[in-house]
């Protein structure tokens, strides 16, 4: 009895504290056994295929004879019911005696508190989990103007500090960002996920990459001290094709030409995120159609015994080979490794010049008019005649708005990708209110309709001013009906 409750004590998980109950019981304290635990069975033990009765978990807490032959003994760890034993003998086998009870809830102890802590244990990594997968980077949003594609292997089963973001910004813009936070496990996880979300609010606020980098800095120092981050964030815009790359401490991207040749970037060195007081600059990179930029953490290039520059330069070696961005992830991933990885590759499409259309005009009582028929005429060169009535409404309230904000010149932006959008900007730095107009209010009424009837709307800060915009889902095409 001794070496059994030892036993059961001992066992690192429920199913073998199970298992050894049932195996301690059989044969010498019944022909079988079975362990029940949240209403399904977790082990059993019966020479024959034959499974007792199940017993209910309301009965008194020692253990209960059904019949002469069959025994059930709850199981409880503090108090709390968490299974139960079922023990049978054959019917030519002498009964159920008050020293088989005895030696019967003795064996059960030990196994209910193994099965407590261990569903305990359970609850907590399961919770865990939950968190991480809450923060782990998910899969980056089709956008128009470039291919993306990603690897993101955490070295260990959980979420590490490894990060990558693809975040939508205002004029189909788009915020790249891969980031590393020192250290592993749960500690980096917590901290990567901080940042991770700064780093989206701060994106979403439209920072120049410097500005964001910085104000990431003074924040890092507030959530984790003594934490250092390396981060690389670029913006790439498909309409002028350029793309601005900020560096914080990280390893220098690649830049892939058209015609297949790779280069290793050198951003402005500067130190990782966490240390304060630290100014960012930035490079600005031609990004033509058909070029592609790779991010990545150091868990990719970093072995043991070879300087990371020659490990750097190996990569840019392997991307020197007209690959696919998919190809790219394919090919220079490894199977297994000690540090987390991360690999952002992201193609550059452009968004083409003749599904752009953009105007600077002076801010005068006749504009919103002008506006209205260079919005029929650029979507009926564009074929979107149906568009045309909500795109002229929601363009002549913005327009209206600017004028009465500025007296130098606005700028109206249209551009036709998945979606139709058309920004207005000016050199006022307030950003509007939505509000809902009273009946007798004379203001606020252009700024909701543009909410009402735009797919999608926002307001940015940018150098000299704010920009203003909405987005409307372009309808399918309809086919023509030849009768």
């Amino acid at each position: 009895m001794s070496e059994a409750v030892q036993a059961i004590g001992d066992s690192p998980t429920p199913e073998q504290a199970t298992k050894m109950l049932c195996e301690a019981a059989v044969p010498r304290l019944a022909d079988a056994a079975a362990v029940y635990v949240d209403g399904g069975p977790q082990h059993r033990l019966d020479p024959e295929g034959r499974l007792p009765p199940r017993w209910g978990g309301d009965r008194p807490c020692g253990p209960a004879v059904l019949d002469e032959h069959l025994l059930a003994v709850p199981l409880r760890a503090y108090g709390t019911p968490v299974g139960c034993a079922v023990l049978a003998r054959d019917r030519e086998r002498v009964a159920f005696g008050k020293a088989d009870l005895l030696a019967a809830e003795q064996l059960g102890v030990p196994a209910a508190l193994t099965i407590f802590h261990g569903r305990l244990h359970r609850q907590q990594l399961e919770t865990v989990e939950t968190l991480q997968r809450g923060i782990r980077p998910g899969s980056p949003p089709e956008l128009p103007g470039l291919e993306i594609s990603f690897r993101y292997q955490p070295a260990a089963e959980r979420v590490g500090g490894d990060w990558f973001d693809v975040i939508p910004l205002p004029g189909s813009r788009v915020a790249l960002v891969v980031g590393d936070v020192m250290g592993h496990g749960l500690p980096a996880a917590a901290v990567m996920g901080q940042l991770r979300t700064a780093v989206q609010t701060l994106a979403s606020l439209d920072l120049p990459a410097e500005q964001v980098l910085h104000s990431l800095d003074e924040m890092a120092q507030r959530l984790a001290a003594q934490t250092l981050t390396t981060c690389v964030y670029c913006v790439y815009d498909p309409v002028l094709r350029r793309c601005t790359i900020a560096s914080a401490g990280h390893l220098p991207p690649i830049l892939v030409g058209a015609d297949g040749k790779a280069e290793v970037l050198c951003p402005p060195r500067c130190p990782p995120i966490g240390l304060g007081r630290t100014p960012f600059e930035t490079m600005e990179i031609a990004a033509e159609d058909g070029s592609m930029l790779v991010l990545y953490t150091d868990g990719l290039v970093e072995q043991r015994g070879q300087d990371i520059g020659q490990s750097v330069e190996a990569l840019c070696e392997k991307l020197s080979r007209g690959m696919s961005v998919e190809e790219v992830c394919d090919g220079v991933v490894p199977s297994a490794q000690a540090d987390d990885v991360t690999l952002l590759a992201i193609r550059f499409k452009g968004i083409p010049s003749h599904n752009v259309a953009q105007w600077l005009m002076e801010p005068q009582p006749m504009t919103a008019g002008r506006v209205r028929g260079l919005v029929r005429r650029t979507l009926t060169s564009w074929g979107l005649e149906q568009m045309i009535p909500v795109a002229q409404l929601l363009a002549s309230e913005l327009v209206t708005n600017a004028v009465r904000q500025t007296s130098r010149p606005i700028t109206i932006r249209l551009m036709r990708t998945d979606a139709l959008l058309c920004e207005v900007s000016d050199d006022d730095h307030r950003t509007p209110i939505l509000r809902d107009p009273g009946v007798l209010d004379e203001d606020g009424r252009g700024l909701y309709l543009v909410s009402q009837l735009a797919g999608r709307w926002g307001t940015s800060r940018v150098a000299g001013g704010k920009t203003v915009w909405f987005s409307m889902p372009i309808p399918p095409a309809v086919p023509s009906v030849r009768l």
